[in-house]
């Protein structure tokens, strides 16, 4: 009788044992769907082991995420941290060697929407090599880039430590911030000629989370250029200026025969660090604090590494 009753008891455990190793089985060969910032959905059978990153801001998030490991190919421009110099080369920004960067053998690339050419990302996806193509233009859209890539990598975990902390000092700085005067702001992107940050671009939106009322915010394009005339008429309280497009003096020279500007007057012209503040990833919380930090003084306190230009050196007239 005894024998009877396991041997109909038996089944039941076989279908206990299938159940269990089916929840194994898709736990690691689970299918890993996400929408890209065009749409597109990029799926992965499992999380990706060999990624190839075609942009700086998206090889700080793979180190930032910590999967540095996982990283096997980077473009020359990507320098931050200093472990992503060791990964192999693909080619320029903008410009990747095709024949190198499917040398590395990728199950997954990470592309920029601006920059990369269309016909390169359709014959990577030809080959059926997944691409997720970011082309984040604010901090909330940055903050769905690092929980996708989070959920490719496998690395969940550490997206929503990163998110959260980002949410957390957002907040901070709205909340600091409110009911504050909104200083005007011109950002220079390019010197010769004159183009600057305009309220469609990732560096426009910046400005005005951190608090400043950008004198191009309204224009057709991202990266407009700008007369000298009109930054004369719209006279900027701030004047921020990337430190690729010049250094030290050459910052000054830039404005030595605008003096009676409010910015000029007032020291408040800034060089800040192009590779911390026009790339959008993990970092750009940090931007947006340095930003907050020049344009609200009065309400953060001085900004370390701050470097104002000073009126003694330009030629007040």
């Amino acid at each position: 009788m005894t024998r009877l009753k396991y041997f109909f008891l038996f089944p039941a455990f076989i279908i206990i044992f299938l159940n269990c190793m089916e929840k194994v089985w898709s736990a690691s060969d689970r299918v890993i769907c996400v929408r890209d910032s065009p749409g597109t959905m990029v799926c992965l059978q499992g999380p990706a082991k060999r990624v190839v990153s075609l942009a700086p801001s998206l090889t700080e998030l793979v180190f930032a995420l910590k999967a540095g490991s996982r990283l096997v190919g980077r473009t020359t421009k990507c320098n931050i941290p200093e472990a992503a110099k060791k990964v192999t080369d693909v080619g320029a920004y903008m410009t990747p060697d095709f024949e190198r960067l499917m040398a590395v053998r990728p199950d997954l690339v990470l592309a920029p929407k601006t920059g990369i050419r269309p016909e390169f990302i359709e014959r990577l996806k030809s080959l059926k090599i997944p691409v997720y193509i970011d082309d984040s233009s604010n901090i909330t859209e940055i903050e769905q880039l690092i929980n996708n890539v989070g959920k490719l990598i496998g690395a969940e975990n550490e997206a929503d430590r990163i998110v959260n902390d980002i949410k957390i000092r957002r907040d901070k700085i709205t909340k600091l911030m409110r009911g504050h005067e909104k200083p005007t702001v011109l950002f220079v992107i390019g010197i010769r000629p004159l183009v600057v940050a305009g309220g469609k671009s990732f560096l426009g939106a910046l400005v005005r989370e951190a608090g400043g009322s950008n004198i191009a915010e309204i224009t057709a394009v991202e990266y407009p250029k700008f007369s000298i005339e009109e930054v004369l008429r719209r006279d900027p309280n701030v004047i921020f200026m990337l430190d690729k497009e010049c250094k030290g003096d050459d910052c000054v020279k830039q404005w030595q025969d605008y003096g009676y500007l409010n910015a000029i007057k007032n020291n408040r012209v800034y060089v800040l660090d192009a590779d911390l503040i026009s790339r959008p990833g993990s970092r750009t919380i940090e931007a947006l604090e340095r930003l907050a930090t020049f344009l609200h003084p009065d309400v953060f306190g001085v900004a370390k590494n701050s470097s104002p230009l000073t009126s003694s050196s330009i030629n007040v007239h």
